[in-house]
């Protein structure tokens, strides 16, 4: 079909004069795009006007052009993806006619490619059923002046096909000259956090200025500190493990190091096990051994050489368990088996050794326990590296520039959003709870790549608009739990999404919401936070929720329950997890050394031990599997027997522990201790069993390891000496009892 003059030159056909308020729209899109809103406004209001027309539906003079697309909608004339394309223009042409600010080009090309869609459904349902529309086609300026060729260059081609963000190149740049990525400063420096990104990749030559600003001193830099200054200092041969797993910051830790004391550095040489490898022939076992050479058994005392080792604990593993540990390093296996590095259920102690160093990165988490609940120094240190409001932060400074120039307006938004100190915190402790409920190990790589997640939008498009209906999906509270396919992380935090939490306070104040009807008042009532009243200014804008399409009152919804989670809220306290923090709490007090504390986990499990197998009273179990109609209990009396951390150097912040709890009970007439390991997912589990719940046959297979542990307290019981026996069927029960003076079993019917 050949090209017309305009997209909508179609709509000729039936109102000449539509025609022209169509060319002029997309005459002015490339000069004026706020003046070319308030023409596709007006041409839509016409549209409009005649479907009432056709329809035979009286048109209401008197009301405003929301409550006739509502009437429209009512009456099943328009459905809700038709409703929302008017709707679009209606907003975007209220804003251009009233707001002083520009509004992006983007926002514009939405507009005509709606509109188009708007036109081409009106002719063919009212004008012609057998009219031919033709293909959409982009709209083109009248005249090619270098801003429109820079514009068609860099939106046209994405903006409907919804590219995705394209990677920036990375480079060091000062404040003054910050290049920019799809128009946007803050864009560029935020994409320099993302695992693609070369920034990523660690050496441990020395760190670039970017990666500089971006460290976070953490304990465990001190520890490493203070066994250089003394290695270097010795005479003989030392050897400094850095043992942990894939990106937890071995590397960058030596790169900071060779950054800041290259002096000190240079008296060591540098062995990373994940990145070198001498030659292609021999693997990463090979390579150690000959790596290692200066401090095999046979060597060590007489060299005099100083080595680095980071290594993941698998290959260390691997390492200790082959063949050149049993023929070479008999000395250095011994070291590494005595300081308890692959044992999860204990911190590392390496024993005091003249040659050898250990540090386990596994032994620090990225967060500390204290009696008042987990925090994270290094997380929120972090953070405040994207977000401090100082010269020397490139975020915030592309975030200054990027504001003045009114571009990427989400992303400004997502930025103001994140720099609230009370919504980082709620994110921490989300990563906190992800790390102990769902055992999973973020890196700082993984952690860097999330700030870039839920900050930046999905795609270009997404990025290049100011209508706040548009961003929803866009915006931080949703990115943070909807993003389930970028990262395994986000994936992961979709588990713990507000909005899957039944709460009797959010439905009601839903109701609330759907009766008052407006969401500025409404979300700035609830959420009382002041970093939050920024962007809830925004709100302002949206009309009535009566007068929204069914999609967008959903957001909108998701975006209130969200928002009243992550920021101070009058609904915080109800989101709150209770079993999750009293678990912590029992964590902080089994790795301080506090008994006392851990007096009320001991009677939940020891209660849930009995309820687990079943028991017919006190201090019996059944010691027969469920289901028949005749079971066995023996009389078992369990005594606890405390664990805990021997964590010299715990105070008030626990820099080092374990995340499970390790459990000690003896059996009535036995000192044997036998232990249990808890973990929170089993600890949950308990809570729900002494709350009434049955367990299934999952539920079972989930906590296999508990259920082998009490069946190993079985044989402790007194079986030999009683036994009941309970006829499930008729609810009667029977005492066979040992009677050791007369060599006899006596037998009777408990009442």
């Amino acid at each position: 079909m050949e090209k017309q003059e305009t997209a909508f030159e179609f709509i000729k056909a039936h109102n000449p004069d539509w025609a022209t308020l169509a060319k002029e729209f997309e005459s002015l899109l490339f000069k004026d795009v706020d003046a070319s809103l308030v023409k596709a406004r007006k041409l839509t209001e016409l549209v409009i006007k005649d479907v009432y027309k056709f329809e035979e539906i009286e048109y209401p003079e008197y009301t405003n052009q929301s409550e006739r697309l509502v009437l429209l909608k009512n009456y099943g004339v328009i459905d809700e993806e038709l409703f929302k394309l008017f709707d679009r223009i209606r907003r975007m042409g209220n804003r251009a006619a009233h707001d002083d600010r520009k509004t992006p080009i983007a926002d514009g090309l939405k507009v005509h490619n709606n509109l188009y869609s708007i036109l081409k459904w009106f002719m063919e349902s009212y004008v012609s059923y057998d009219i031919q529309v033709p293909e959409y086609q982009d709209p083109k300026p009248e005249t090619l002046d270098d801003t429109v060729k820079n514009l068609l260059k860099e939106l046209l081609p994405e903006f409907l096909n919804k590219s995705t963000i394209r990677t920036a190149p990375d480079q060091d740049v000062s404040a003054d000259e910050l290049p920019e990525l799809h128009g946007s400063r803050l864009l560029f420096q935020l994409n320099r956090l993302r695992e693609s990104s070369q920034d990523a990749v660690e050496g441990y030559k020395g760190l670039s200025g970017f990666k500089q600003y971006l460290h976070v001193s953490r304990p465990i830099e001190k520890r490493l500190e203070n066994y250089l200054r003394e290695c270097a200092k010795a005479e003989n041969s030392r050897l400094i493990l850095l043992c942990g797993s894939v990106g937890d910051g071995k590397s960058h830790l030596i790169s900071y190091f060779s950054t800041k004391y290259p002096e000190l550095m240079d008296q060591f040489k540098i062995h990373n096990d994940a990145t070198e490898s001498f030659d292609p022939r021999k693997n990463s076992l090979d390579t150690l051994a000959e790596v290692l050479d200066a401090f095999s058994d046979e060597r060590i005392e007489s060299s005099k050489e100083k080595l680095i080792v980071a290594i993941n604990l698998g290959v260390l593993n691997n390492f200790i368990e082959s063949e050149y540990a049993e023929t070479k390093y008999n000395k250095l296996k011994e070291f590494i088996q005595n300081a308890n590095v692959f044992d999860s259920n204990t911190i590392s102690m390496p024993p005091e050794h003249e040659h050898f160093k250990l540090i386990n990165f596994a032994d620090y988490k990225s967060f500390e326990l204290t009696a008042n609940g987990q925090v994270s120094g290094y997380l929120t240190e972090l953070f405040k590296k994207i977000t401090d409001n100082t010269a020397d932060n490139p975020f915030y400074q592309a975030y200054l520039q990027d504001r003045e120039a009114n571009v990427a307006k989400p992303l400004l938004i997502n930025y103001e959003m994140f720099s609230s100190p009370s919504l980082q915190q709620q994110i921490i402790q989300l990563i906190i709870k992800t790390i102990i409920k769902d055992k999973v190990i973020i890196s700082t790589r993984e952690l860097l790549n999330f700030i870039y997640d839920i900050l930046v939008p999905n795609t270009v498009d997404e990025l290049r608009t100011a209508d706040f209906i548009d961003m929803l999906q866009s915006l931080l509270p949703n990115l943070l739990f909807e993003g389930t396919e970028k990262s395994y992380l986000l994936k992961i935090l979709a588990k713990h999404d507000p909005i899957h939490m039944r709460v009797k306070e959010v439905d009601e104040h839903l109701i609330e919401l759907n009766n008052s009807g407006d969401f500025y008042m409404f979300f700035r009532d609830i959420i009382f936070d002041s970093s939050a009243q920024i962007w809830i200014n925004h709100l302002k804008t949206i009309d009535d929720i009566a007068y929204l399409d069914k999609d967008t009152k959903r957001e909108l919804c998701e975006l209130f329950i969200r928002a009243a989670f992550l920021f101070k809220s009058h609904l915080n306290v109800f989101f709150k997890d209770d079993v999750y923090s009293k678990y912590m709490k029992y964590l902080y007090a089994y790795n301080s050394g506090k008994k006392p504390l851990l007096q009320d986990l001991y009677y939940e499990i020891q209660k849930a031990i009995y309820l687990w197998k079943g028991s017919p009273k006190n201090n019996y179990i059944f010691i027969d599997d469920e289901g028949g109609k005749i079971r066995i209990a023996e009389p078992l009396t369990l005594k606890p027997s405390v664990i805990t951390i021997d964590n010299k150097n715990a105070k008030e912040y626990v820099e080092r522990f374990t995340t499970t709890l390790l459990l000690g009970f003896k059996c009535e007439s036995h000192n044997e201790i036998h232990k249990v390991e808890i973990d929170f997912p089993l600890y949950e589990m308990v809570i729900k069993v002494l709350n009434g719940y049955k367990l299934n046959k999952k539920n079972k297979e989930d906590s296999i390891k508990f259920i082998d542990f009490i069946d190993k307290l079985l044989p402790y019981g007194k079986q030999v000496e009683e036994i009941l026996v309970k006829d499930m069927e008729h609810h009667l029960t029977f005492t066979i009892k040992y009677n050791e003076e007369f060599e006899s079993y006596s037998f009777s019917r408990e009442q």
